[in-house]
């Protein structure tokens, strides 16, 4: 279910997750949480998997 959604995810949303990740906070300042960093760098891994089958 995680891998659907995360596969529907418009491509803003994967550059925020991005940038948070790399900054760890959101663009409006909040602090990630441990939770939302997992969950990130989650759906992160799944999209750039499915990013590199679409190139081989």
């Amino acid at each position: 279910m995680f891998e659907l959604l995360v596969a529907s995810l418009p491509f803003e949303i994967q550059m925020e997750f991005k940038r948070a990740l790399k900054k760890g906070y959101w663009s409006n300042g909040m602090k990630l949480t441990d939770k939302q960093r997992r969950s990130c760098e989650q759906a992160m891994f799944i999209c750039e998997g499915n990013q590199q089958q679409f190139l081989h």
